[in-house]
């Protein structure tokens, strides 16, 4: 199972009815609650959390982690329907919980689904939390609790999280100021678990939320992924109903995306701008600013413009999470679309973001397009992309360590006269330029891919970064 089971950056994922099949989630459940009995937080309820997002099969996933749960001495609550991972780590801190499980496979596709294991602190578990889950795999008969004689012994309660969730939300951000505002809001769920909370948590304002609707039956291949190719429906919603705005959250409504009044993508890396530059100068909090090593290098202006610290981590928002337990952190944002917020769980909230971007318009009584500018003229710009090389088989991390090495003892570079000024390793390699453009190369987490990004001065030397990352991770497979 050691080698089936395996988790990445934010829980394990697998392809339904290949390796995320009943017995195997049997399995990891059982050994997550064999971690939570020899890690007990005494001064917590011996009590766990089970939700998920809306893929096919998800809430009888669910009851199967709830049964193992109950039947491992935890009393259980079990999510009446779909719920944002957010909603899931939220009941975690304010309920005093042991931890909880949300069966979701994020972004990837409903093809896949996947488990993520959330710890007594409400955050994305810790490395060395998921290597003691993998070890403990098949060391200990499963011990199940069936979920009827769960609901009638009271072991296992159904919960409805979304009142709380959702009063949350409001009492964050300015809600006077939002309420009042004349907005018309595109709004795609992609499918997920956001569903209509959106509509709720406005409910009562002026703001006119557009939902985009979907016909005919759910396609196994549905990526709930909120990136420009995936919002070309949301970019016609907000187009012929004249939207100020656009907003996409991904499976488990963690991530978020947006689109301007013309319909056009707004990238994360903008977006990420947005919401710090908002909250500094609008709402005039401090603290750490932290993004990872594929995050924009207009963040560093923007933290050193406010004089706030700055901080990069490896791609994956526990890593993120990690600081935002440990310091005051204002903002931790990474490139995915996933951004965390003071005074909030250690996690991302793509709701939570959305909301703060209509306070920021609402504020400033400007659209997307004209702060776009000005973030632009008030910062500077830079031209970024990914793309990701569908592999065969994984990228050594090792080689690919190797041949950084080797480039920066070179002194390489990539054509063009882009030559190398450093190579940083902390997640993957990341090839530093002379006017501070750079590439990085890292395998994905999550899926057989190696992501490539890459931020340029221009779009012509963004091609030129890109057409060389991808042909430098063909040499590295051997493609």
């Amino acid at each position: 199972m050691s080698d089936v089971i395996k988790f990445g950056t934010d829980g394990w994922r697998a392809l339904v009815a290949e390796e995320f099949t009943f017995p195997n989630v049997r399995l990891v459940s059982q050994a997550a609650a064999s971690y939570l009995r020899n890690h007990l937080k005494r001064d917590r309820r011996r009590t766990v959390i089970v939700g998920y997002d809306t893929r096919p099969l998800g809430d009888r996933f669910a009851q199967v982690v709830a049964e193992i749960m109950g039947g491992n001495g935890f009393e259980v609550l079990l999510t009446q329907g779909p719920m944002p991972t957010p909603a899931i780590s939220n009941a975690i801190r304010q309920h005093r919980l042991q931890g909880g499980v949300v069966i979701t496979a994020s972004h990837n596709p409903f093809t896949y689904n996947g488990f993520k294991f959330k710890p007594f602190y409400a955050g994305p578990a810790e490395s060395q939390m998921t290597r003691w889950i993998e070890q403990r795999l098949s060391r200990e008969p499963v011990r199940r609790l069936p979920l009827g004689e769960g609901l009638r012994k009271k072991r296992i309660r159904w919960v409805d999280l979304a009142p709380g969730y959702l009063s949350l939300l409001r009492n964050y951000v300015e809600w006077p100021i939002l309420r009042k505002a004349r907005l018309k809001v595109g709004y795609d769920s992609m499918l997920g678990a956001g569903q209509d909370l959106l509509q709720r948590v406005t409910a009562g304002g002026r703001l006119t939320i557009v939902p985009v609707e979907r016909s005919g039956p759910l396609k196994s291949s549905h990526r709930p992924e909120p990136v420009g190719e995936q919002l070309e429906a949301l970019g016609s919603v907000v187009r012929r109903h004249r939207c100020d705005v656009g907003l996409a959250t991904d499976g488990d409504a963690d991530r978020i995306g947006l689109v301007d009044s013309r319909g056009r993508f707004v990238s994360s890396q903008q977006t990420m701008c947005l919401m710090l530059w908002h909250m500094l100068e609008d709402r005039g909090w401090r603290g750490m600013v932290v993004t990872t090593v594929a995050g924009t290098n207009v963040m560093d202006r923007i933290a050193a413009q406010f004089g706030v610290p700055f901080k990069r981590t490896p791609v994956g928002f526990k890593h993120i999470a990690r600081l935002m337990r440990q310091t005051q952190v204002l903002f931790g944002g990474e490139e995915s679309g996933g951004f965390g917020f003071r005074n909030t769980v250690p996690e991302r909230d793509g709701l939570l973001g959305g909301l703060l971007i209509l306070e920021m318009m609402a504020m400033r009584r400007k659209g997307l397009v004209e702060l776009l500018a000005e973030l632009k003229a008030r910062f500077g710009g830079w031209a970024y992309s990914r793309a990701d090389l569908a592999l065969s088989k994984p990228v050594d991390p090792e080689r690919l360590r190797e041949w950084a090495k080797k480039a920066a003892r070179n002194s390489s570079h990539l054509g063009g006269g882009l030559r190398f000024k450093e190579i940083q390793t902390l997640d993957g390699a990341k090839v530093i330029l002379d006017d501070q453009s750079w590439l990085l190369l890292r395998p994905s987490g999550t899926e057989p891919l190696l992501r490539i990004y890459a931020e340029a001065r221009s779009d012509k030397q963004l091609k030129t970064l890109l057409k060389a990352g991808q042909a430098i991770g063909r040499r590295l497979v051997g493609k």
